[in-house]
């Protein structure tokens, strides 16, 4: 078997590659790797045992783990680990080591939304969950790391990419990235959020400094936090930054938190509810949904509203969870929920006056369509023999629809085309048919076949192609397969493959995996495509 290397010309070439590929089987296969008839298709990246794979947003740079090593501390989670950080184009060129002592847990390391720049913490210290905070920029390709704090506990880059806030041995510190100057802004703070726009800032401090929450005009260099309450629990921004809500520590009731909202423009609280557990601003900023009068033992009713905090109307009874559709045309919702089953009545209210409808009960989750039309649901049934299955409720009509029996995951495609969930699963769920019900649905139609013996699946952004996975049988790794939607061609990329496995590459083109086990482990890159 030849080694697989990386040329930059060879995998410039690869991202032109189309998205069609043949037919093959069905899940995990043998065969010779490298010319083989199923897998080998990858071109190594980088060579060594990778961990931790990651992408950034746009998809140009793959960053991973190299050389790690579990920390010798006693009570971590077994899949805690410590290493190298690389970076590489998926494109082409050499994978950088940027620095040591990254971690692979959340909070470790992130890219900025336009990403631009790769912020992690390097030396990261398990005692106190900090570390050495760099920045690097990804667009250029000598550009070396910008080390920014020491003792960092969190960091969080504004939506715009402009500014970075981070919280150095309980500070905060405020400027512009990549390299500040960074000026201190108040102190004892836990974490922070940026408004939509990145006008405005929201810090939260410990709770052992009294669990404030202040507000700071990013915009202004010499402005001073302005507190709005102590004893805050969770708070949210509207997408149009133009309010915020939170909840305060109850003074009459045990474990319960009070609802407030204040306009970003003056930052004067208005109390909204008593006893509320879950809320949310719509998409289009228009509506406030909240719980109200709950206890810790009963969940609140559901009630929605204005954004501004006005009253609102109620909706629906002993709420838990909640979710408005994209479009902001109808809210969701679990009502008369049961705490010890985990599962609720499947509830739908069309705004801003509809009636609510109850379509579904023993319902433990709910996802809306990517335009508001439908919502799909789980949903427990016990007769004639127990079965958690898949419904499907169209906004609007009159009750909801079973898609498919005895169902293990679900989602809608990009353009709200298709249902799509796992069926049929054998072998503790590693094994699935992977299926989809095209939309808009009718009393005909049934679900079609994509792939079989699937485990996991991601979804192209134009959805007109699947990246899975099948759990193989002979080791702890995974096969990689492409499905083309249109052709139904699948094939096969890889075999032995880590989770998780990505999409990357300008619109999508390329898949992104790690090889563990084997002759040659490393990081990949293949062409997503259904033909050689």
């Amino acid at each position: 078997m030849m080694r697989r290397t990386v040329v930059a010309g060879v995998l410039a070439a690869l991202a032109l590659v189309g998205c069609k590929r043949s037919k093959e089987g069905g899940g995990a296969s043998a065969g010779a790797r490298s010319g083989a008839l199923v897998g080998g298709q990858g071109v190594l990246l980088a060579a060594g045992a990778a961990e931790d794979l990651r992408i950034t947003g746009d998809g140009k740079f793959a960053t991973f783990l190299m050389k790690t090593r579990k920390p010798p501390v006693n009570g971590i989670p077994p899949q805690m680990r410590l290493g190298e950080l690389n970076v590489a184009p998926v494109s082409g060129g050499s994978p950088r080591e940027v620095g040591d002592g990254v971690t692979n847990v959340p909070g470790g390391q992130l890219c900025s939304l336009d990403s631009r720049h790769l912020l992690y913490l390097t030396g990261y210290n398990l005692a106190d969950q900090s570390g050495a905070l760099h920045v690097l920029a990804l667009g250029e390709p000598t550009a070396e790391p910008v080390k920014v704090g020491e003792g960092v506990t969190y960091f969080l880059p504004s939506p715009d990419g402009a500014r970075l806030a981070f919280v150095e041995g309980g500070v905060l510190k405020l400027g512009p990235l990549p390299a500040g100057p960074f000026r201190p802004v108040a102190g004892e703070v836990s974490t922070v959020s940026f408004t939509p726009d990145g006008s405005l800032l929201f810090l939260k401090r410990r709770l052992a400094a009294g669990g404030g929450l202040l507000a700071l005009s990013v915009g202004e260099e010499k402005a001073e936090p302005r507190k709005l309450a102590d004893q805050v629990g969770d708070y949210v921004l509207s997408p149009d930054s133009k309010r915020v809500a939170w909840q305060v520590r109850s003074p009459s009731m045990p474990g319960m938190y009070d609802l407030y909202v204040a306009e970003v423009a003056d930052l004067e609280p208005r109390k909204v509810a008593a006893g509320s557990a879950v809320f949310a601003f719509s998409p289009d900023s228009k509506w406030l949904a909240r719980t109200e009068n709950g206890r810790p033992d009963v969940p609140g009713d559901l009630f929605v509203g204005p954004a501004s905090g006005e009253p609102g109307r109620k909706v629906g009874e002993r709420v838990k969870e909640l979710s408005f559709s994209p479009d902001s045309q109808a809210l969701g919702f679990l009502a008369k929920y049961d705490l010890p089953a985990g599962a609720g009545l499947m509830g739908v209210v069309a705004l801003p006056d509809g009636e609510p409808k109850l379509v579904g009960g023993r319902v433990p989750n709910f996802l809306w369509g990517s335009d508001g039309r439908y919502v799909a649901f789980l949903s427990r049934f016990l007769k004639p023999v127990y079965s958690v299955d898949l419904m499907l409720y169209q906004v609007g009509a009159e009750k909801a629809e079973k898609a498919q029996a005895g169902v293990f995951g679900y989602g809608f495609t990009p353009g709200n085309e298709a249902l799509v969930f796992r069926t049929s699963c054998i072998r503790e769920g590693r094994a699935c048919e992977f299926k989809a019900l095209p939309l808009p649905s009718s009393a005909e139609a049934q679900p079609r076949t994509w792939m079989e013996g699937i485990f996991s699946y991601k979804l192209s952004e134009d959805g007109g192609r699947v990246l899975a996975t099948y759990a193989r049988m002979d080791s702890d790794s995974y096969d990689v397969a492409v499905y083309d939607v249109k052709t139904q061609a699948r094939r096969t990329l890889d075999q032995g493959a880590q989770l998780p496995v990505y999409f990357a590459g300008k619109e999508d083109s390329l898949a992104v995996y790690v090889l563990k086990q084997g002759e040659r482990p490393g990081v990949y890159v293949a062409p997503a495509s259904a033909t050689p």
